[in-house]
């Protein structure tokens, strides 16, 4: 402990024990790391200050790791399952800020001082050999890539589109690489031959698209009538451009790229599609980015990319694809042909906007007996603090001068939409005295967290600190009040900020109210106390309807909260095949929703109660439906997250999972109403269609525009569609069982409960580290 506590490197080991911490590394291996550190230093002359140190710690902790992981292969931990080691590389690079090559040389070394295991020493190698095919590689697939597509001049949508296939095509090359066996990626031309495979996929998938902007024309294999209303889009079934895509790498084997395809690349492409990794026409291999379906895609393989990396044995290659371009951008020079990514791309609207940088003239019309300084000054003084607070809250993650730059685009932002927003609220209300808004303070720093979080998603800040909810911690703020301002800074946006960054929004709205704001510290709980019971949706949609007592901020929040609710639920109805079944599931999840005081819902998540839902309706129905395969169905949504089913909260800091949560907690709450509810829409005769005639559906509508608290008016989602027939004993059973004392369900009458074990909540595939040694001596 005496190298733990030396007060000569007091500030090496204080940055040290910051990183870690980032890292969120176990504290034995912390200290070790740091010892050995020490030691070598001192025998092997290594840098005790400076970058350089970090670099040999980087290395301390990438050995220390790797030992953890040997140790808990051969059995070696007390705790079974221990996987302290478990880590992407690149996160640990980026958090001691280590380049690549920088890691790898030093790691040479390392090995040689630290006499390390010839294990240790051939993951190195084998690093090195694959950083170096890879980056090969990667300037194979963009000469491809540049061959096969071409990029729009002017429509935003589908100039948004080729930069995600630009991702795609990479991303799909990487994780099938990963499928196939270490014989059949183990130099640069059998990699070359997984690329043109993949690229040949990418290819006749994207034909599939009608008359496509990024397709090149002048491609050699671009199939005849292709865009032209003779086209055949049957021939596409069996259609490969792959000699013609192989061509395009010279002295590559035309032979080989066949037998790579037969042989392996279809096999690992039907375990994709399988695992549905990847969406689409398995029988074809086609449909993977028709209609919506490559956003969908995109982000199921990242998932799937995510988990391969977290191996510490293994960089995040993703990265490669926007740091070689970012150093091709600044060794090219202005005049030349730009690459497939350029940093502002997506965001080149937004960025080439001369946003202001002080209070805008609209302020002038500030009501009589309002004082322009009184009421500017303060605001321009709060954005000043609020600046410093953002600079201090990010110090160990970007240097001043990059906050500064985040902070400077976030302000111009935050006085274009503030323009925008008393604008609008001036048209609604002539007489409105502007001085009352601007001395809100929620208003102003709720306004600049949400442009802050565009300035950050804009440069894709790669530290998980800073992402999303960040900028509510950064300023205190409240989920409930963020949430309010963001619909605000989409529906003025007119076209500034682009589909990307109005995505993002919508996606952080989503976060907002699918979890945060059941928070304890959430300002929604104040509006119902603790013993009241939570609107249920009929209530809200009551209440927006009545024109003479509009709806407050809560009841949009909550409105919304059921928008959300519905759209998850029906999607994962119709993936499991339960969508005759949906409005039975949606009366037990809505009153899941508004149970006593918001007790299920409180610091949880929406969808775990969707997930209860659904499995408390299949033991209801005696489905042969595991908890396994609703959560299997879940991992593949877009918004899916593990800690939704693995870290549930039962209060008093403790976290269970899923199923221990639905045994103990949701089961004794739910079993009463699932077991007496009667639903004539949940079940139709096959004979009938779905919805019967006689059976009432509450249909979607577009609402007028409410206001808020504050003054400020913001729309209401479209509600969902449920059941309201006279035989749907939901509203009455909701009543009866409020009004009844708690009534304990005796499980031995029930069997509602979750009988098998939880283990295969935990029992995700094993990382195959050691995919091309088996060997450990």
């Amino acid at each position: 402990m005496d190298a733990w506590e030396a007060k000569e490197i007091g500030p090496l080991l204080k940055r040290f024990q910051v990183n870690c911490a980032q890292l969120e590394l176990d504290s034995g291996i912390q200290q070790s790391a740091f010892d050995t550190y020490q030691r070598l230093a001192v025998d092997g002359g290594l840098a005790r200050s400076g970058d350089d140190a970090q670099g040999w710690l980087c290395c301390a902790v990438y050995s220390e790791l790797q030992l953890a992981k040997i140790r808990d292969i051969k059995g070696e931990f007390q705790e079974t399952g221990n996987r302290c080691w478990n880590m992407s590389l690149t996160r640990l690079l980026r958090c001691f800020k280590v380049s690549g090559s920088v890691f790898l040389r030093c790691m040479e070394h390392w090995n040689w001082l630290a006499q390390n295991t010839k294990v240790l020493q051939l993951e190195v190698e084998e690093l090195r050999r694959r950083f170096s095919v890879t980056l090969i590689l990667l300037q194979h697939y963009k000469s491809i890539f540049q061959s096969l597509f071409t990029q729009p001049s002017e429509d935003e949508d589908a100039l948004a589109f080729y930069h995600s296939l630009y991702e795609f095509g990479w991303l799909l090359f990487l994780v099938v690489r990963n499928e196939l066996p270490g014989f059949a990626t183990e130099n640069l031309v059998n990699g070359c031959q997984v690329l043109v495979c993949s690229m040949d996929l990418l290819y006749v998938n994207m034909l599939e698209v009608p008359n496509s902007p990024v397709i090149r024309r002048d491609f050699p294999r671009l199939p005849s009538m292709w865009g032209t209303k003779y086209f055949d889009s049957d021939i596409l079934k069996k259609y490969s451009a792959l000699q013609a895509i192989g061509a395009l790498l010279p002295h590559l084997p035309e032979r080989g790229v066949q037998q790579m395809k037969n042989a392996f690349f279809q096999k690992a492409l039907m375990v994709l599609f399988m695992d549905q990794t990847l969406l689409g026409n398995d029988t074809h291999m086609r449909e993977i980015l028709k209609e919506g379906m490559l956003d969908v895609n995109l982000a199921t393989l990242n998932r799937k990319y995510s988990s391969h990396v977290a191996d510490i044995s293994e960089m995040d290659e993703r990265v490669l694809l926007c740091c070689q371009d970012a150093k091709e951008r600044n060794k090219s020079s202005p005049d030349s042909k730009s690459s497939p990514r350029p940093a502002s791309s997506p965001y080149k609207k937004l960025l080439d906007h001369k946003l202001p940088q002080s209070m805008p003239p609209i302020i002038k019309a500030l009501g009589e007996g309002e004082n322009y300084d009184t009421i500017v000054h303060p605001v321009e003084k709060l954005l000043i603090r609020l600046g410093h607070t953002f600079s201090s809250a990010v110090k160990d993650h970007m240097n001043e001068e990059v906050a500064a730059e985040r902070f400077h685009l976030a302000r111009g932002l935050f006085y274009k939409f503030l323009q925008k927003i008393l604008a609008s609220e001036l048209a609604l209300k002539p007489q409105l005295k502007l001085g009352s808004l601007l001395k809100q303070y929620t208003l102003t720093t709720a306004l600049i967290a949400c442009c802050l979080e565009v300035a950050l998603h804009i440069h894709d800040e790669q530290v998980d600190q800073v992402r999303f909810p960040f900028v509510l911690d950064c300023y205190s703020l409240n989920v409930y009040d963020f949430q309010k301002i963001l619909e605000l800074v989409v529906r003025h946006d007119e076209g500034l900020l682009g589909r990307v960054l109005v995505r993002h929004l919508h996606t952080v709205e989503d976060q907002c109210l699918g979890t945060l704001i059941f928070r304890d510290n959430s300002q929604l709980w104040q509006h119902f106390g603790k013993n009241d019971r939570l609107p249920s949706y009929q209530e809200v949609q009551t209440q927006a309807e009545d024109k003479e007592n509009p709806s407050t901020g809560a009841g949009i929040c909550l409105r919304k909260f059921y928008a959300l609710a519905h759209r998850r639920l029906l999607g994962l109805c119709k993936r499991l095949s339960l969508v005759d079944a949906y409005p039975r599931i949606w009366h037990l999840a809505e009153y899941s929703f508004t149970l006593k005081g918001g007790e299920l819902l409180r610091q949880r998540n929406l969808d775990l109660l969707l997930l209860c839902a659904i499995h408390l309706h299949a033991r209801l129905e005696d489905l042969r439906l595991s908890f396994s395969e609703i959560i299997q169905e879940y991992r593949r949504q877009p918004h899916a997250q593990s800690s939704v089913y693995r870290q549930v909260s039962l209060g008093n800091g403790q976290t269970v999972d899923i199923i221990r949560f639905y045994n103990t907690t949701f089961v004794r709450s739910m079993a009463r109403y699932g077991l007496h509810l009667r639903c004539e829409q949940s079940t139709p005769p096959k004979s009938l269609s779905p919805f019967r005639k006689n059976v009432t559906v509450l249909m979607e509508t577009v609402p007028n525009e409410l206001r808020m608290r504050g003054n400020i008016s913001v729309s209401s989602p479209p509600p969902p569609k449920i059941c309201l027939s006279g035989s749907c004993s939901s509203l009455d059973l909701t009543e009866s069982i409020n009004r009844s004392p708690r009534v304990i369900i005796k499980e031995e009458n029930l069997n509602l409960k979750r009988s098998v074990s939880s283990n295969e909540i935990h029992a995700d595939k094993q990382p195959n580290i050691l995919r091309r040694r088996t060997c450990f001596h």
